[in-house]
């Protein structure tokens, strides 16, 4: 018991003094207060008015404040129950500059959403931790590509208003070059094949390593690199393939680096059974083995296996299985090195859309980007008839970006809302002024183009120019949606003076007025056949090009005017886009026939042929081809003013325009019955520009040749040439330049290396 009194009685002697000691809160002064607010120190403070004071509360109040990071000095005490906070603030930001660097690793917008997540900029409380911070991470994004020998220093400066001003100089040095660079233990592929996967490496021939700066190292790079060898294994079958080490060693000036990547390719892997499960509808097995790009006993590839899971996907989505879930689960056997698949099929509910808005066509009517959208409102969903609006709006030409998002309907599994998000374009131009074509040279042109007149979808086209080879005047009108089938319309009429001399043909004059009426309907989604009527009048005045040659002075003095002519032509267009595509095909087949009613009798038949093709990296592929055939008929000849001519910005680049093929005495072309054009192009964005998306940049190879007579067709008359082209989009229409050589030519040939259009495309 007397020990139990001893224990109280030390108890109370550490407790009561401790009591003695605390004091009541009053009030609280703060002293020292500039740019922060009392009310936000209070709002840090542990304690308040009313609270006991004690030696354990300066410490509380001093490690709260300090951890706030806007006080560099704080000093508590008390006195007779005022509470008396004395601080130092830390000094407020008055400016921060980045200096001297360049936009080859950090970018200015980066570099500013950086410094406001860091709090470092100006009006914010100094915090010299985030200023190390971010030298840190700018250190390591710049070793990160390889510019080992990087240098940041910074300064600070405080002023009498404790502001404080900072510069961070950022010195990068040189990247480091890649001396050596080689895969060891790969069997199954050439190493030479793999290194081709990796933007980096050891350098090219050192006038194309100028440009490409592939010998400049770069972590990212590297990584991306292995990635991609990676996914060439994996999808190869080889599912153990790993990247066992990479052994990277910097010189000691750190201007070198070699590496050394090493792999265990592992054994390759093929498919064994297939089979499906789960809820499959009314699909047989046959249906949906048929989907799959792959087969028991073929090598597994991966992205075979994706193909097909969405093709599988697909199918039941066109069903309305809106969020079908099809799931391949995969059973590896290490003996036999084969996978197992099992494709289980989910399909929820069917779904329904509830509704569809559109956003953002403020000019273009709803109705005109409804009628393009394959389902209604209460009808099915259907995954590719979806994907298949998208591109059908894009093609209109009206929008320079089109989103699509879809969203549930709370409370109901069955119905979702679409929403269309489209970004008007320019569609229209009214002119007046001078312009330049290297086809018609100088010209006086006034009037009105519009492809979506009133945002009807409808296109009016009224205009007059007046230049050295044309005098022309039209007015079109063309509406695509004449009827509710789809059916199209299209009138117009025209006048029309040509003198031949000013496009580099034969001299010759002609006034043509006329009239045309025609009209389309759809046979597919994408295809439609066009049928159209032209009615003309002109007079032919010939020159002194004629004066030897039989069958154009026979033409000049025959006194044939009046022209009736029909057009047929078939159509199909799958482009992904209007002004840039990237992927699908544009095809026409087009036959024109004069009727013997009148006084010309002859027929042209002509083929056309584009396809895109994406190439990964941002990089299309473009193919062209034309073929054009025309003849005259009834023991008539065709018309020297309907021949066929090459050459020039849009056939055969790097030759003059209209210059191909035979030619007069004088050296002017003749031109020809048979037209064969064909190119290939590498089409690309051009990164390196700020908001360049409406700009692009192509390598490309040109091939063409016109035959004078359908009979006399040999390669002789064949030319080629490759180049570089540019196009923009800009506010009065598009503009190209190009830069071409001739490959195959005639010493004879009319050349031109660089030229610029107005109103073409790639």
């Amino acid at each position: 018991m007397k020990k139990i009194l001893i224990q109280i009685s030390l108890v109370l002697g550490l407790i009561l003094p401790t009591i003695a000691q605390a004091d009541l809160i009053k009030s609280i002064e703060i002293l020292g207060l500039n740019a922060i607010s009392r009310g936000t120190v209070l709002s840090y403070l542990p304690v308040e008015v009313g609270d006991d004071y004690n030696k354990k509360t300066s410490s509380q109040i001093i490690r709260a404040l300090y951890k706030t990071q806007f006080f560099k000095d704080i000093e508590v005490s008390q006195d007779d129950q005022v509470l008396k906070i004395n601080i130092q603030e830390n000094p407020h930001i008055k400016y921060i500059e980045l200096l001297n660097y360049s936009d080859k690793v950090i970018k200015e917008e980066g570099i500013k959403q950086v410094l406001k997540s860091m709090d470092l900029s100006q009006g914010k409380i100094f915090n010299k931790r985030e200023l190390d911070k971010l030298i840190s991470q700018l250190e390591a994004s710049y070793i990160s590509k390889g510019y080992y020998g990087i240098k940041i220093t910074k300064t600070i400066e405080i002023d009498a208003q404790n502001r404080v001003g900072i510069e961070v100089d950022i010195n990068e040095g040189e990247v480091a070059r890649i001396s050596t660079m080689k895969i060891s233990g790969a069997k199954i592929h050439d190493e030479d094949d793999l290194l081709d996967l990796f933007e980096i490496g050891e350098p090219d021939f050192f006038i194309l390593n100028y440009f490409t700066q592939k010998d400049h190292y770069s972590k990212v790079a590297l990584d991306a690199g292995v990635e991609a060898m990676k996914s060439l294994y994996i999808n190869s079958g080889y599912l153990d393939f790993k990247v066992s080490k990479i052994v990277t060693n910097l010189s000691e000036d750190k201007q070198s680096i070699s590496i050394d990547i090493q792999v265990n390719e592992g054994s390759q892997y093929k498919v064994g059974t297939i089979e499906f499960t789960g809820d499959l509808l009314n699909q047989s097995i046959d249906t949906l083995n048929n989907l799959i790009t792959i087969s028991k006993g073929d090598v597994f590839e991966r992205k075979e296996v994706i193909k097909s899971i969405q093709a599988i996907t697909d199918l039941f989505a066109d069903q309305g299985y809106a969020f079908a879930n099809v799931n391949p689960i995969t059973t590896e056997d290490t003996k036999t090195h084969t996978i197992d698949l099992n494709i289980s099929v989910s399909l929820n509910k069917k779904v329904y859309i509830n509704r569809i808005t559109i956003i953002g066509n403020t000019r273009t009517q709803d109705e005109v980007i409804r009628r393009e959208i394959g389902i209604a409102e209460g009808g099915l969903y259907s995954n590719t008839e979806l994907n298949e609006s998208i591109k059908k709006i894009k093609r209109l030409g009206f929008f320079s970006d089109v989103q699509m998002e879809v969203s549930k309907l709370k409370g109901f599994k069955d119905r979702i809302n679409l929403h269309f998000s489209v970004e008007e374009t320019k569609t229209g131009t009214f002119s007046i002024g001078l312009s330049h074509s290297n086809s018609s040279g100088a010209s006086f042109n006034m009037g009105i183009k519009e492809n979506n007149f009133l945002g009807t979808g409808n296109t009016l086209n009224a205009a007059f120019s007046n230049s050295v080879a044309v005098q022309e005047a039209s007015f079109y009108f063309s509406d695509p949606y004449f009827t509710e089938d789809k059916h199209n319309i299209s009138y117009g009429v025209f006048t029309k003076k040509l003198d031949g001399a000013g496009l580099d043909v034969s001299s010759y004059l002609i006034n043509e007025t006329g009239v045309s009426l025609g009209y389309g309907i759809p046979i597919t989604e994408s295809t439609r056949i066009n049928a159209d009527l032209r009615i003309s009048n002109r007079d032919i005045t010939c020159g002194t090009t004629f004066a030897d040659v039989n069958h154009e002075l026979v033409q000049c003095a025959s006194g044939d005017s009046s022209e009736v002519k029909t057009n047929l032509s078939w159509s199909s267009n799958t482009l992904d886009n209007f002004n840039f595509p990237t992927e699908g095909q544009r095809n026409s087949l087009s036959l024109d026939v004069t009727l013997p009613i009148a006084d010309f009798r002859y027929y042209k038949l002509d083929a056309s042929h584009k396809s895109y093709r994406s190439m990964g990296n941002d990089l299309t592929f473009k193919l062209k081809g034309n073929v054009g055939l025309a003849q005259g008929y009834g023991s008539k000849e065709l018309p020297f003013f309907k021949r066929y001519y090459g050459g020039g910005s849009s056939s055969v680049r790097g030759f003059n325009f209209n210059s191909l093929g035979a030619t007069y005495n004088d050296g002017i072309a003749k031109g020809g019955e048979l037209s064969l054009l064909a190119g290939a192009a590498i089409i690309s964005p051009m990164k390196f520009v700020k908001n360049s998306q409406n700009m692009r940049m192509s390598a490309f190879i040109d091939a063409g040749s016109v035959e004078e007579k359908l009979s006399n067709f040999g390669v002789d008359e064949v030319r080629i040439s490759t180049g570089v082209a540019f196009a923009w989009l800009t506010p009065i229409g598009p503009l190209g330049f190009y830069a071409a050589k001739p490959l195959l030519k005639k010493s004879s040939d009319q050349t031109r290396t660089f030229e610029f259009t107005l109103g073409t495309t790639f």
